[in-house]
């Protein structure tokens, strides 16, 4: 199957959506267990714990939460510095395997269970880095 790049483009929005909800579900889980635990501690025992219409644990709404910014969800950081640090380090292109074998060699820890995926997609809307032939990347 021919990938064409509308259809990377769309996965890597897709992929980057999905990256942005689960870390908005992060934040309200973690806000949630906050909550409870805050709840827990003033109330009695017999109080609801909020749960919605069909089981589902309700948001809670604090005033230090709730933003709807763009976070990292890997734990070493964004992707496109760690992608450009890489190809930095070798003066000629790369292709996505071979970036994506530097950037585990560096440490860089992906959020999704699948990382060549998830490069293949992101990397060509990335912030300094450039296509320079078929399936080769070189830093801006």
């Amino acid at each position: 199957m021919k990938l064409s790049s509308s259809t990377l483009r769309k996965a890597a929005e897709i992929q980057e959506r999905i990256e942005q909800l689960q870390s908005e579900l992060d934040g309200l889980l973690q806000t949630d267990e906050e909550a409870r635990s805050a709840v827990a501690a003033t109330t009695t025992p017999n109080v609801s714990r909020g749960l919605g219409r069909r089981g589902r644990k309700a948001a809670v709404a604090t005033a230090t939460g709730g933003g709807r910014g763009r976070r990292s969800t890997s734990p070493t950081g964004p992707l496109a510095p760690a992608v450009v640090k890489v190809l930095k380090s070798r003066n000629s292109p790369m292709s996505v395997s071979e970036i994506l074998d530097g950037l585990l060699s560096n440490g860089y820890k992906f959020a999704s269970p699948e990382p060549k995926k998830n490069l293949f997609a992101r990397i060509y809307r990335l912030k300094g880095v450039k296509q320079v032939g078929p399936g080769k990347f070189a830093a801006e």
